[in-house]
């Protein structure tokens, strides 16, 4: 016996789940049902089945298949009493779970998704994806024999929310092997120089919250120059040593300065010279 809980999803989320992950057509012709039991031939690619289900009073259902060849199920699909063809696709949802979502091209558009379980209590403890719209697997309107007998409901335009189109993006763009496109927390997985990269660049662009500075660059770099025309002229030869002393960190290549009271190397002149140009940092001067 299995449990079937249906939901309503806004269209363009389907359309956004088709275009990532494609979809499979399925045709099927249904038979007017008799004393709960609901017969139908399913065709799915080259596959061909003759269905019979059995519903009881509490909505759990058994289903028995037999398969027929392809020509006997186009027969069938002449003679049955209602059709219906929509194009499917499987999404997983974690902890071995499956949500089929449904996009009905006949005999009207409809987009429904649903899930399905082994055990009453697996269904009425299934916590329910943002991206699902409201619940319809009270409303007899939308089973699958009735959309194909009776014709498509109405449901009438369906919300859609940033949650909602985020989680759906989380599901079909496993496309990274780290943030939220694989799964894992973006706080786990973001890279380790991630931040002291975007603290560097901020203290760049002087926006944002400065970082610390390392120890190491806690004590400006005793260069030989000239006296500043300006008393601010050597407080930013001192930032823009830390600024260069922090990209070069964040990138893997952490480049130490000289200890205090030591005089600076020429190559280590020559290399902070190589990254102040590279990222084109520019200390802000009074004009005097």
């Amino acid at each position: 016996m299995s449990i079937v809980r249906r939901f309503l999803v806004a269209p363009s989320l389907v359309r956004l789940i088709r275009k990532e992950r494609g979809g499979a057509r399925v045709t099927e012709g249904y038979f007017a049902p008799q004393a709960g039991r609901v017969s139908y031939v399913r065709v799915d690619g080259q596959q061909c089945h003759l269905v019979l289900v059995n519903t009881d009073q509490n909505g759990a259902s058994s289903e028995e298949r037999t398969d027929v060849p392809r020509a006997h199920g186009d027969a069938l699909l002449d003679v049955c009493s209602g059709k219906a063809q929509y194009d499917r696709t499987v999404i997983a949802l974690g902890a071995g779970r499956e949500a089929r979502v449904d996009r009905y091209v006949a005999p009207g558009n409809l987009d429904l998704v649903s899930v399905t379980f082994d055990e009453i209590g697996d269904a009425n403890g299934f916590s329910v994806p943002v991206w699902f719209g409201p619940e319809v697997s009270g409303d007899a309107a939308y089973e699958r024999h009735a959309v194909a007998l009776q014709g498509v409901p109405q449901p009438g335009e369906i919300a859609l929310s940033n949650a909602a189109l985020e989680a759906v993006l989380d599901l079909v763009e496993p496309r990274f092997g780290f943030g939220r496109y694989g799964g894992a927390s973006g706080a786990a997985a973001k890279p380790a120089d991630e931040d002291g990269m975007m603290k560097a660049l901020r203290r760049v662009a002087g926006g944002g919250t400065a970082a610390q500075p390392s120890p190491q660059a806690a004590a400006p770099a005793p260069v030989a120059a000239p006296e500043p025309a300006h008393p601010e002229a050597g407080q930013n030869d001192a930032r823009i040593d830390e600024v260069i002393e922090s990209l070069s960190q964040a990138l893997g290549n952490p480049q130490p300065l000289p200890p205090e009271g030591e005089p600076a190397q020429p190559a280590r002149a020559e290399e902070a010279a190589g990254e102040f140009e590279r990222w084109t940092v520019r200390p802000r001067r009074n004009q005097t």
